[in-house]
């Protein structure tokens, strides 16, 4: 697998996919759970690229390890991140993702509760069957939970600060770092783990997540504004939502007190999301554009990639392995959904 062209990363992932997507097959066939196998097959065969689990592969592979002994825990880190979107699109009260309905739009959100609790349950129990001895399988269900959690945290910090003034770039990469970062992050170190790799390169994947989850957040924000995030077509969801994302923030460390601008802004934000309209959303792109917010997040994306590559190189690899993480990066940022 890994003597195709390095730079062709969407062949790559989608190759390990399939074994995620086989494996998930077996743990969780269709028609095994009344009322709950529905929703579970409903969630996963919405089109997600299932990235996060073959990135653990991909890394585990790289350095050296047997992918087939992380495969657990890559379906418990997809697993987890289908239970966060069940409950994401609950809390926003988004109808709509990858083009089709939410699952708690599709079957009620008492269902969606449930089917995302099944789901965490199994994501437990599958990677508690990982085939690795016991000190290793228990540091993987520590960083598995820890990421649980502060994933958990950054979405409290993310609710709670939808359309507030006080809201600065500072506090966008704190949101993002603990939202973003660690999720993306643990599939990359639950490869290395399964792998036997130092603590001293778990160290530094766990860094190199910290360039690599903003820059990804960065991207996501910029398709919300431009092409859509898989909602039906629907442009500025963050908008409608009162989002902290780093146009908000950046426009509020921007535009002073007392700008007309800034007021109209706050007020757009701060609107109930059924009650903003299409050219609402338009004014405040414009705004954001007026302002070069654009620019200022593709130089941020520039910056987190660089530093990120600084890190690749220092990892314990042969120049195929960092072009090949290098490529991801860049896959990051560039990616259109």
């Amino acid at each position: 697998m890994l003597d195709k062209p390095l730079m062709d990363i969407r062949s790559l992932l989608k190759e390990y996919a399939q074994q995620v997507e086989d494996l998930l097959a077996r743990e969780m066939p269709p028609g095994s759970a009344p009322y709950i196998s529905e929703g579970v097959w409903y969630q996963f065969s919405s089109g997600g690229k299932r990235i996060r689990p073959a990135l653990c592969l991909l890394t585990c592979a790289q350095l050296g390890g047997d992918p087939k002994k992380a495969l657990p825990f890559a379906l418990a880190a997809e697993i987890l991140h289908n239970f966060l979107l069940i409950h994401d699109d609950i809390e926003d009260g988004d109808t709509i993702r990858r083009d089709q309905k939410t699952l708690w739009a599709h079957l009620g959100v008492a269902n969606a509760i449930n089917v995302g609790d099944f789901l965490i349950s199994s994501a437990y129990r599958i990677l508690l069957g990982s085939p690795l001895e016991a000190k290793r399988l228990l540091q993987l269900v520590d960083i598995f939970s820890m990421t649980f959690q502060r994933t958990v945290e950054g979405q409290a910090l993310d609710i709670n600060l939808r359309g507030s003034e006080t809201l600065t770039l500072e506090g966008y990469y704190r949101i993002v770092q603990l939202k973003t970062a660690y999720y993306l992050t643990f599939n990359l170190v639950g490869g290395a783990v399964v792998a036997g790799i130092s603590s001293q390169v778990i160290d530094q994947l766990w860094e190199l997540g910290r360039c690599l989850g903003p820059a990804f957040q960065i991207r996501d924000d910029t398709i919300d504004m431009t092409e859509g995030k898989g909602r039906g077509g629907e442009i500025g969801c963050d908008i409608r939502e009162g989002k902290p994302s780093i146009f908000f923030a950046y426009a509020l460390e921007r535009i002073p007190r007392g700008d007309p601008r800034r007021r109209t802004l706050l007020e757009i934000i701060r609107k109930p999301r059924g009650e903003t309209t299409p050219r609402e959303v338009d004014t405040v792109i414009q705004l954001y554009r007026s302002i070069k917010a654009f620019e200022f997040a593709e130089e941020e994306s520039k910056k987190l990639l660089q530093q990120a590559f600084d890190i690749i190189d220092r990892l314990p690899l042969e120049s195929k392995g960092k072009e090949l993480f290098r490529s991801i990066g860049q896959f990051m940022i560039e990616r259109q959904s």
